[in-house]
């Protein structure tokens, strides 16, 4: 898809805008450096829509707009354009783009960054529907469903703001608990935490400690320098400690310096990560949501 800025007449001698053509993805740049100057500078329908067919993906805020408007549709869990969007794409294009596209200036994050600033404006005008609670670990959730769009919500049972829910009843209240952990922890964090080891009987030099993770090991050296941390074969980091003590928190050292250590632990230890929390998930407790 692509639009050129003149296509009438030649810019005028002061005419101080080049003209040049555009992208779908140059669009979605431009549309987010716009709303910096404007929030409202473009519909989650007209971003969501754009966003699409340049990055074949939208964010959950847009994906709703889209899915209102008839545009938007959820097909084996996967969101997709709608043969109405697709036509208006084909309709409104000037034919196939072979050019070269710049690198985008915006586009990195962008999508997690509107997803975040976003994500409840249909949540405030439409508020859910209570259908269930939920129970995880001992704090209460309510869980709301968007009928019309057959979403659900959820927030904390003492108030709060709805957040969407990618999973739906038919995925399992499992797999919901499992998804509300993952927004509302630091799951990683939590899960070194809970399963390390300090090996405090292996000597392995002066003022240095080791960790073990099951069979993942990292190790931490405190002096007189400071804190550092690394594992087999890597050089030592320093690891930020101001505010902890060295013996009352150095389980949050440890966890701390596995994550300087390890700059992708989120990923390292994702599937692990995962179960745990499927596992955790799995003793949660639903009743439903009565007087609410």
């Amino acid at each position: 898809m692509q639009t050129k800025t003149d296509t009438a007449k030649s810019p005028s001698p002061n005419h101080n805008v080049p003209t040049r053509f555009y992208t779908t993805g140059d669009f979605v740049d431009l549309i987010s450096a716009l709303r910096e100057f404007d929030p409202g500078a473009a519909s989650h329908t007209l971003v969501g829509l754009l966003r699409m067919a340049s990055e074949n993906t939208a964010t959950p805020v847009e994906q709703t707009a889209l899915r209102i408007a008839g545009l938007g549709d959820i097909q084996s869990k996967n969101f997709v354009l709608t043969d109405a969007a697709k036509d208006l794409l084909y309709d409104f294009s000037t034919g196939d783009y072979s050019g070269n596209v710049r690198p985008g200036r915006y586009r990195e994050n962008v999508a997690a960054k509107e997803e975040e600033a976003e994500e409840t404006d249909y949540l405030k005008s439409d508020a859910p529907e209570p259908v269930a609670r939920l129970n995880i670990g001992g704090t209460n959730y309510v869980i709301g469903e968007l009928a019309a769009l057959d979403m659900l919500a959820f927030r904390l049972e003492s108030g709060g703001e709805w957040h969407h829910l990618s999973n739906t009843v038919e995925d399992g209240w499992s797999s919901i608990a499992a998804e509300i952990i993952a927004a509302t922890r630091d799951t990683t964090r939590e899960y070194i935490r809970m399963h390390m080891i300090h090996r405090r009987n292996v000597n392995v030099g002066d003022n240095i400690r080791l960790f073990d993770l099951y069979g993942f090991e990292w190790f931490i050296r405190i002096d007189d320098q400071g804190c550092f941390t690394r594992v087999e074969g890597r050089n030592w980091e320093p690891v930020n400690i101001d505010g902890l003590d060295i013996e009352e928190d150095l389980g949050k050292i440890a966890v701390n310096a596995i994550m300087v250590a390890v700059p992708d632990a989120r990923e390292y230890f994702k599937d692990d990560v995962d179960q745990w929390a499927r596992r955790i998930a799995a003793g949660a407790m639903v009743m439903p949501a009565f007087n609410m």
